[in-house]
């Protein structure tokens, strides 16, 4: 395995907008949840080790960018027709998840943290008040400029005295190095009986079980925290404000035929390897897979194949502040 000096190497020789990333690179030593350093090796995947704690089995990526470089590589990316049209997608099944957690929107304020281009709250304009808080220069500009959303840069934007009945966050914490400390900062925006609402992958499920390290979901550069059911949960449940009221959780069609490819080809088809090249030419490509079919039955495949629990791919945790 390579050395932690290796890896900074390495990393130091990523094209842009990575190599800004590399010169504030920095070594995790212990857990982000429960602060032990009972670490074991879990993956390494093109130069970073993502680790297991035996403490509290929670995963992480131990190689990752200081949180100056963090807010620039947000900033600056994040702004091609692939995440857009993704996060079209996405929105169809948040709203869903959404409105299931909490039927009655009307009269309520929504905060959506991590809210891209702002396709969700642009389906959620029954609320009293929407509003989002994103980095990305180029979604932040579209969401208010062209959906003509309140939307904010950062957290530390908000007022003091900003308070929400809903916050969501759907596909962020998994970008978040520091995981409890963010969900504490957030809370501080909910209101006493509000609803936090947070959407990510499940790092237990079949298919990362199937598909092992050729899960395409293992980004260690952009995702470098790796939730369970039991992670997540346990999280927020030591939480003091936070009382957990709800699970959901699927596994998506196309995820499931990867699966299925997989085990039929004997891992010869259906994985994905992951190297930082390919995930940046992924992002410099101009069209996104299937954009079509996605939108038009992925909200479909939701509402049938999702269930109260925490087996599917995608989970979604509803808790409420004390």
């Amino acid at each position: 395995m390579s050395s932690t000096c290796d890896t900074a190497t390495r990393l130091q020789e990523w094209p842009d907008p990575m190599n800004v990333a590399a010169r504030r690179f920095q070594t995790k030593d212990d857990c982000p949840l429960c602060h032990s350093n009972d670490l074991g090796d879990h993956l390494m995947l093109d130069g970073i080790r993502v680790a297991h704690c035996n403490a509290c089995d929670f995963m992480f990526s131990r190689e990752t960018m200081q949180a100056v470089a963090i807010d620039q590589f947000y900033i600056d990316g994040y702004h091609d027709q692939r995440h857009m049209d993704g996060q079209r997608v996405n929105a169809t099944i948040n709203i869903n998840v959404l409105r299931r957690f909490c039927p009655q929107l009307s009269g309520r304020s929504l905060l959506d943290v991590g809210s891209g281009y702002g396709f969700l709250l642009d389906k959620a304009r029954d609320c009293a008040s929407i509003a989002g808080v994103e980095l990305s220069r180029a979604q932040y500009d579209y969401s208010t400029k062209t959906l003509g959303l309140k939307t904010y840069r950062s957290l530390e934007d908000l007022a003091a005295e900003d308070r929400f009945d809903i916050i969501t966050l759907f596909e962020v914490i998994e970008h978040i190095p520091e995981p409890r400390e963010f969900v504490l900062r957030i809370c501080e925006h909910l209101k006493p009986g509000g609803s936090l609402i947070i959407g990510t992958d499940n790092f237990a499920s079949n298919v990362v079980k199937v598909l092992g390290g050729q899960f395409p979901k293992w980004i260690p550069h952009e995702h470098v925290s790796f939730f369970t059911g039991t992670t997540l949960t346990g999280m927020l449940e030591r939480l003091g404000p936070l009382k957990l009221a709800g699970v959901r959780s699927f596994t998506p069609w196309e995820l499931q035929a990867r699966r299925l490819m997989f085990s039929a080809t004997a891992g010869r088809k259906g994985g994905k390897t992951y190297s930082y090249e390919t995930e940046r030419n992924v992002d410099e490509a101009a069209g996104y897979r299937f954009f079509p079919l996605r939108i038009a039955i992925n909200r479909i495949w939701f509402a049938l194949a999702s269930g109260s629990n925490l087996n599917g791919e995608m989970m979604y945790i509803h808790t409420i502040k004390r």
